[in-house]
């Protein structure tokens, strides 16, 4: 027998007067949705209402609404940057906004929706009227948490879907607060990059991520840039025997060159001149490469004109992010006589 009608059963076998059944299925009896009011905060790209000169007020429309004084309000109310309209039955509503000057001339627009179940708040940045991008607020990080002077770091350089944005910026942009304000960008999914460049305009740190934006609504991320390095050293060889630097430069004055391709962008990070070092000051330690592979190339020419080079179909250098030399990413190449 169920148990609700076993208890009713024995309520009503008991010679007692005093049994209560309760119902404790509140799932069974939801909530019915409540009315309430809907508050809107906005800016005006990026700005408030005291700073955004030109404007006189803004507008509001809520189809199927009537609204006091027409939907239109002063762009600051008591003091806050919006209003609050009252007394809206549960449901889902769209707004438009418009911000006008003076004139009349609508110069700042928005819209979306907002759900009443109770009271509800909508937070909109007005765009530039006819213009739905959105913008983003930029910040970053760097290994440890240092701060740009800790790092080394004196700009940043970025890539939006591939293309340069601008000129690099002050790092210190980027670890304040909102953050780095980008310019408009169509809503939706985006790739970002960033270099991190020190006082004598070496790279530093890197970072690759998404940025979803969306109309009427600046976003904001973070994003940790970060390093790698490697440690290479190297040997000679005619096909049978192998040597060292002694052995094929006794006068000690032979170099290497060493150059390395980031796999998934093909560039080559010392571009056409590559880094030389002393045969015997091997093994280099590199820090400040992007994570990612690598292909390696290394060439030497001996006093008497007799070349070496690495094999060209040697296997990629593997770069973690936050991972400097040790047993996983050291390397020594043999390099061939040609």
């Amino acid at each position: 027998m169920n148990s609700r009608l076993l208890i009713a059963f024995l309520c009503i076998t008991s010679l007692s007067t005093g049994c209560i059944i309760e119902d404790d299925c509140h799932s069974c009896h939801p909530e019915p949705a409540r009315s309430g009011d809907v508050t809107f905060l906005w800016t005006l790209d990026g700005l408030r209402c005291d700073q955004a000169r030109d404007v006189y007020g803004v507008n509001i429309t809520i189809p199927g609404e009537t609204l006091l004084n027409n939907g239109e309000y002063g762009c600051s109310t008591s003091g806050v940057d919006g209003i609050t309209l009252h007394d809206f039955a549960p449901g889902t509503y769209s707004f438009h906004l418009e911000a006008v000057d003076y004139r009349g001339v609508v110069v700042f627009e928005g819209a979306g929706t907002f759900t009443i179940n109770g009271d509800a708040r909508v937070t909109i940045d007005l765009a530039p009227v006819g213009q739905q991008e959105s913008y983003a607020y930029l910040n970053w990080t760097f290994p440890g948490n240092q701060s740009c002077s800790q790092a080394g770091v004196q700009a940043v350089e970025i890539f939006l879907d591939g293309v340069r944005v601008a000129d690099p910026f002050p790092c210190v942009q980027g670890q304040s607060t909102p953050g780095l304000k980008t310019g408009y960008m169509s809503p939706g999914n985006h790739t970002i990059s960033f270099t991190a460049i020190g006082f004598q305009g070496e790279a530093l740190y890197y970072a690759t991520g998404p940025l979803t934006t969306q109309p009427y609504d600046p976003v904001f991320a973070s994003y940790r840039l970060t390093d790698g390095g490697a440690s290479l050293s190297w040997r000679f060889s005619d096909g049978s025997v192998n040597f060292d630097c002694a052995q094929i430069d006794p006068a000690g004055t032979m170099e290497v060159g060493v150059n390395l391709q980031d796999v998934s962008t093909g560039a080559w990070v010392y571009g056409n001149s590559g880094d030389w070092h002393p045969c015997s000051g091997k093994p280099i330690v590199y820090r400040h490469l992007r994570p990612g592979n690598y292909k390696i190339s290394l060439y030497a020419k001996t006093s008497n004109n007799v070349e070496y080079r690495s094999n060209p179909n040697i296997g990629s250098l593997q770069v973690a992010a936050d991972q400097y030399p040790g047993p996983n990413n050291s390397l020594e190449v043999v390099m061939y006589r040609q």
